[in-house]
């Protein structure tokens, strides 16, 4: 079975660059998307070098890949961002974590007699806090998964908003926001340090 060589990748790579693909995400699934289709050419006959296969492929498909690559909303990146939300719900270290958490901000929470206002604006702050990792790590380069982590933090503000009058301590809404609170905020840590070492490593193979 023919596969492209690392030469080949990083001139993928180069082309989409140079391209208007702005979000480092999704040009990186592309790369992987038009490898898959060159090297299925190859090993269904075509015998014709990378190069050539290549440029005709772009000529075919360049329109669709930037119109694609250049919209900060991909819907293929946010399920991705979303399925490994939800599969490390279930992970022993989201599971602890919250615990730790719930413990933490429950004692901040008596200490400093926060009411429910602040409860709401604390936790999208700390969520605010996580989306600055992959500005830490990357800098200047552009991600999708950014704003559909945006996204995630949206729907989690609005749910602690609509709460607002339930929150005051010891009221059951005070425990079930402080959990849920505690839950979303680990998952939403892991999931994003989880992006951030994906591509991390995947920089390194390009």
């Amino acid at each position: 079975m023919k596969k492209l060589t690392i030469e080949d990748i990083q001139f993928i790579d180069t082309y989409l660059s140079n391209s208007d693909i702005h979000y480092e995400d999704i040009r990186i699934e592309m790369i992987d998307h038009v490898a898959s289709e060159i090297e299925n050419s190859m090993n269904q006959g075509d015998n014709r070098d990378f190069y050539d296969i290549f440029k005709d492929y772009m000529i075919e498909n360049k329109a669709s890949l930037e119109k694609q690559g250049s919209r900060p909303f991909n819907s293929k990146i946010f399920k991705s961002v979303c399925k490994k939300f939800l599969r490390n719900l279930y992970s022993w270290q989201v599971i602890l974590g919250s615990v730790l958490c719930f413990w933490i901000f429950n004692s901040l929470y008596k200490y400093f007699h926060i009411d429910g206002f602040i409860i709401t604006f604390f936790p999208t702050f700390l969520m605010a806090l996580v989306g600055l990792i992959p500005i830490v790590v990357f800098g200047k380069k552009k991600f999708s998964f950014i704003g559909n982590f945006v996204v995630l933090v949206s729907i989690f503000f609005s749910f602690n908003y609509y709460f607002i009058p339930y929150l005051d301590e010891p009221s059951l809404f005070y425990f079930v926001n402080l959990v849920i609170m505690s839950i979303f905020f680990v998952c939403s840590l892991k999931t994003m340090i989880s992006l951030v070492i994906y591509y991390k490593k995947r920089f390194q193979l390009i």
